[in-house]
């Protein structure tokens, strides 16, 4: 009698290893490499893949989070503002009622429950990168941070605010984020419809918060400035500091992504030149071999690169894992084509424009906070996952006595950029003492 095989079972088991499987690509190559498995997998593909989803993001990041995401691509507060406010509410409102709670936690078909793995293998790939290559703390030295401490262990608390704040930066991103210019010769594709409103040549024709298009004036800078305002309280408004503080450190860890990149672009466009008949870039030959042209025009603009850095870190996780995952070239020319002459973005820390007088009132849910004298009294009811942490604690609360409002309790002049460049906010008290941070010596 023939030994049994696991081709050989029954369909029914052959969906009960299915549903046992760990994670996307492992399903995808087992229903590649088995015409039977992937017959079995047909007969349940929705209801496995959702399975999936929930199994991915349980304890993971809140599934209303990563479907906000999804549901926000393509919808710029410039162009599609009612549907971003729409979206932005229900999100805001999450918690508030069974039925919102619902609606953005189950997905709405394949397409979202596709979107939705994808997403999830991105978050995985930079939580990974992130152990490995966590920015350094000033004060460690780098063969002490290099040899002692990388690759870091993440308490679960430190995975869920890293997460949290990434997935938050691309929602960030897809509503009010600046645009990423379409990767092709458009030269060559001249009818580009990645998105309805690209010109020719795959370029919006209009900032995300003000349309200025080269125009000046009082007036135009004044409706820039209350697009901003607007925008700042429609997303920043509905969320405590300190998450907002947890997004500033996740953008001073994609900036640390993008100067090696830009080395590399440096030294390849370096070498080229040296055998070019003049200083242009638009004159490399081969001519595949040449950049699009872009703001960085000839050497000297080289030495200038790091002026882009935080915009092209503001561009979102989304469009820095495709660039990381590019060929040398694409990625290259990709980074070249999306840098500009004037960033208005990324929207986050100074980028903003606003005075912190301007960042009140809070908006429900988070205005709890401005009605609660006793406001660290009102942190210790919250899950763990939604106090702030020791180090934002001691970086942002000057001395205070009871009594005091929230917004009189705050430090308005620490200069928090400079903390966000070792993601203070993300740690547990417990780290912060192996590491001796010096912040944990301030008294508040």
């Amino acid at each position: 009698m023939a030994e049994p095989t696991l081709e050989s079972l029954p369909t029914e088991l052959k969906i009960l290893i299915l549903y046992r499987v760990p994670d996307h690509d492992t399903l995808k190559s087992l229903v590649l490499a088995s015409p039977e498995y992937h017959h079995a997998y047909l007969a349940v593909r929705q209801e496995l893949l959702e399975y999936l989803v929930h199994q991915q993001y349980s304890g993971f990041l809140d599934l209303a989070d990563a479907l906000t995401v999804v549901r926000t691509q393509g919808v710029y507060f410039s162009s599609y503002k009612e549907s971003a406010i729409s979206l932005l509410d229900c999100w805001r409102r999450r918690n508030e009622t069974h039925s919102l709670g619902q609606a953005l936690r189950k997905p709405d078909g394949l397409e979202e429950v596709i979107k939705l793995l994808q997403f999830h293998k991105l978050l995985s790939f930079f939580l990974e990168d992130y152990s490995i290559n966590a920015p350094r703390p000033p004060w460690i030295q780098p063969a002490q941070w290099k040899n002692e401490y990388l690759p870091l262990g993440f308490t679960p608390l430190e995975t869920r605010r890293f997460l949290r704040a990434l997935c938050r930066f691309q929602l960030l991103h897809n509503i009010f984020g600046d645009q990423i210019e379409c990767e092709h010769d458009y030269d060559e594709i001249p009818n580009c419809d990645k998105h309805p409103d690209c010109d020719k040549h795959g370029v919006r024709p209009i900032w995300q918060l003000g349309e200025f298009n080269g125009r000046r004036g009082p007036s135009r800078m004044n409706n820039t400035w209350l697009c901003g305002l607007e925008a700042y309280r429609l997303f920043y408004g509905i969320m405590p500091p300190w998450e907002y503080e947890e997004m500033g450190c996740v953008f001073g860890y994609l900036v640390s992504k993008i100067k090696p990149i830009s080395k590399e672009i440096a030294d390849d466009l370096r070498q080229l030149i040296k055998n070019t008949p003049s200083e242009f870039f638009c004159d490399i030959i081969p001519r595949e071999q040449r950049p699009p042209v872009c703001e960085i025009e000839i050497e000297s603009d080289l030495d200038h690169f790091d002026k882009h850095f935080k915009g092209l870190a503001g561009l979102g996780p989304e469009f820095l894992y495709r660039v990381l995952h590019m060929d040398r070239l694409s990625r290259r020319n990709t980074v070249c084509n999306n840098t500009r002459g004037f960033w208005p973005g990324p929207f986050i820390g100074l980028q903003m424009g606003l005075s912190w007088d301007k960042r009140f009132p809070f908006i429900d849910p988070m205005d709890r906070l401005e009605f609660s004298q006793h406001f660290e009294q009102f942190w210790s009811a919250l899950s763990p996952l939604e106090q702030p942490s020791v180090g934002w604690k001691k970086a942002r609360l000057v001395p205070y006595n009871e009594g005091d409002s929230f917004e009189d309790s705050l430090n308005y002049n620490r200069a928090h950029e400079k903390d966000w460049e070792w993601c203070y906010a993300l740690w547990d008290e417990r780290r912060l003492q192996e590491w001796r941070a010096p912040l944990l010596e301030d008294v508040v």
